[in-house]
């Protein structure tokens, strides 16, 4: 598809100056964020905004010079003199704190998911490119070499068309979760399948450029109120089958990606991409080292550096998520997966 881009964002601050980030959220994640911009010289966490006192206390601590803001509530770093912001909030609030920053003027690196909503999609990336500013999501696969490397390869064409696809991801989703907001459904709707398979399911899009069509799905709820076992088939691109199983219950985080084209076979274990050379999975070839969301996000403020999760290309993930949803409510009928708005931004390349 043909790729729509935004206007060029307007670079902040000065080079030379310290670049002023907000923490819009300041749990495990938030604090995974502030431990790595700290390590990124001439950055400096500059506000927290976190409703817990207690986490918004610990992240504190964790600064070593005094923010200009610690408040639980987001809205009071709107006004400060910041360049960016990273979002780690829980999934329910991403889209207005989003859009919000965006209209204070901060470039935002947002964790996923950003939303289920199509209509909300839209409205994030028509406020950034009317704001001018960057909005970056944190699938890290697409910040990692080895991933990069991989799509490359299938996107080269020297392996011909995509084939099949199988997908497969498992996790105790339930035990480190209880009492939390990711069991609760007006927070995080569609539970493991929305919240943890949107990992697999943007790499198996991104990696290979095909949009899902059609989806057929089950799921349980494994006695939460969440979605946390889903699965089923699809159809992706022209005619190429899909299979999918999210096990949201179980011992172990485990993953398999099997993207079998017509001259190579891809399998991603465990977060680590290989292609079968003479029958055995061997190391892809030209895999360069991943910076990681954080450091890439700083470039392309600092300079204008390529943004590799950009919110247009959520497309086929929210559309097939709220499908396969939909599907699994309708007793496994198949369901379409609507295309992407013609109003809307395409797919990124």
């Amino acid at each position: 598809m043909v790729s729509k881009r935004p206007p060029e964002p307007v670079l902040t601050p000065a080079m030379g100056a310290a670049l002023q980030i907000g923490i819009v959220g300041c749990g495990d994640y938030g604090k995974r964020h502030i431990r790595r911009l700290l390590n990124i010289p001439g950055v400096r966490v500059a506000a927290l905004a976190e409703p817990s006192p207690s986490a918004l206390n610990d992240a504190a601590r964790m600064l070593p010079e005094p923010p200009l803001v610690v408040d639980q509530d987001y809205r009071r770093l709107l006004g400060l003199p910041l360049d960016a912001v990273c979002i780690a909030s829980p999934d329910l609030y991403h889209v207005q704190q989003v859009v919000d920053c965006l209209e204070a003027g901060f470039h935002v690196l947002c964790e996923k998911p950003l939303t289920a909503s199509a209509r909300d999609l839209g409205r994030v990336i028509r406020t950034r490119d009317g704001a001018g500013r960057i909005v970056a999501m944190t699938y890290q696969r697409r910040y990692d070499g080895a991933h990069r490397a991989m799509r490359r390869e299938i996107r080269s064409g020297r392996w011909g068309a995509v084939k099949a696809v199988t997908v497969y991801n498992s996790e105790d989703w339930i035990t480190p979760n209880l009492g939390t907001w990711r069991h609760d459904p007006a927070i995080c709707p569609g539970g493991f399948f929305y919240d943890a398979g949107g990992h697999q399911l943007d790499m198996v899009f991104w990696v290979t450029g095909l949009y899902p069509q059609r989806v057929r799905a089950s799921c349980h709820n494994a006695a939460t109120r969440v979605p946390i076992r889903v699965w089923g088939e699809a159809v992706i691109g022209d005619d190429v089958p899909m299979t999918f199983h999210f096990v949201g219950d179980a011992k172990v985080w485990r993953e398999q990606v099997n993207i079998h084209c017509e001259g190579m076979d891809f399998l991603v274990e465990n977060f680590k991409p290989r292609w079968c050379r003479e029958g055995q999975p061997a190391e892809l070839e030209g895999v360069e080292i991943g910076e990681g969301s954080d450091v890439e996000f700083v470039r392309m403020i600092r300079e204008h550096a390529p943004n590799p999760a950009p919110p247009e290309d959520l497309w086929p993930v929210v559309q097939f998520t709220r499908a396969a949803l939909r599907s699994a409510a309708s007793s496994s009928r198949s369901v379409r997966v609507p295309p992407i708005p013609a109003q809307a931004a395409a797919v990124g390349s």
